[in-house]
């Protein structure tokens, strides 16, 4: 392949119809020796094609004097000028520039049309998003509200239950023939100074002074689960107030028991007959399916009883 064109240089031959031109195509060993074609290299290899260009010009590729060959094939140039058929680069360029500067407009303006388009689809939803943002935030603080709700609804459940049992309360107390201040102690929900006031405001001690109040007759007795239920509804609306003021403002919490001077003679009620009376009841009504009112009155005669030696010793 080395030996794709053959310079010939050796005029003094004649084509005529008797002429041939042969190729190796069996790549028998050759018997002279090329130069240029490396023959005598082993494993080289031969073309299966043959150029004649090279008789053709042979005529001219000889000179003896090199000055007139330059000015020979100066002078025979435009014979052999074949420019005409390479394309006018330069013409082609200007018009690929002119073509890529409307195109790269054209394409321009779409990418703007499609950019407005996703421009505009992005504002919508960040839109929608903010409507949705609001939609949560209202739902949340409705969520919010609803405990609140709630509370409020309970506690004016709870005051018309009062409302009503006061009501009843009134009606017995006609057909009893007494008068209501005589069985219901005087028991308010108030912000004390004292550690033992706030003790004797409790539940226990409530219901324990009710209970001794209303078990000096046989009226009382008769009387005595009414003006405990009460007691107990009362008492648990008057928390559900302060539990919604102190919410309101935290300056309205009672401060521990331990920071009031009077804390040390104020666990002396913990440990009264009254008090304990109140606790032995409300622990009765937790277990109350399980004998809890029967145990209470073992509960009351025990109590009793150390009320009356403790009162034995002090005197």
């Amino acid at each position: 392949m080395l030996n794709s064109v053959q310079e010939i240089r050796d005029r003094s031959f004649i084509i005529d119809d008797n002429s041939y031109v042969g190729i190796n195509m069996d790549n028998l060993p050759c018997n002279e020796k090329f130069g240029a074609a490396q023959s005598y290299i082993d494993g080289s290899k031969n073309i299966d094609y043959c150029d004649v260009v090279n008789f053709i010009l042979a005529k001219y590729n000889y000179f003896d004097n090199k000055k007139f060959a330059i000015d020979k094939m100066v002078f025979s140039l435009d014979e052999y000028n074949f420019n005409h058929l390479i394309p006018p680069i330069e013409f082609y360029k200007e018009i690929i520039d002119e073509y890529c500067a409307v195109m790269d407009s054209k394409k321009l303006s779409s990418m703007q049309k499609q950019f407005a388009i996703l421009n505009n689809e992005k504002q919508e939803v960040i839109a929608k998003n903010f409507k949705l943002q609001t939609r949560i935030n209202q739902f949340q603080e409705a969520i919010e509200s609803m405990p609140v709700k709630k509370q409020q609804l309970e506690i004016s459940s709870l005051e018309q239950d009062l409302i009503n049992k006061k009501l009843q309360a009134k009606q017995l107390s006609k057909k009893l023939g007494i008068k209501m201040n005589d069985f219901m102690p005087k028991i308010t929900m108030i912000y004390p100074n004292s550690a033992k006031i706030r003790i004797q405001n409790q539940l226990s001690y409530k219901l324990g002074q009710a209970m001794i109040v209303n078990s000096k007759s046989i009226l009382g007795y008769i009387r005595m689960p009414f003006v405990l239920s009460y007691i107990y509804d009362k008492h648990k609306q008057e928390q559900k107030i302060y539990q919604e003021k102190i919410k309101k403002d935290s300056s309205l919490i009672l401060p521990p028991l331990e920071s009031y001077p009077d804390y040390k003679e104020a666990l002396k009620e913990k440990e009264c007959f009254t008090y304990k009376l109140g606790q032995a009841l409300i622990q009765a009504n937790k277990t109350w399916y399980g004998g809890g009112y029967i145990r209470l009155l073992f509960e009351i005669r025990k109590l009793k009883r150390e009320f009356y030696i403790k009162k034995e010793a002090y005197e």
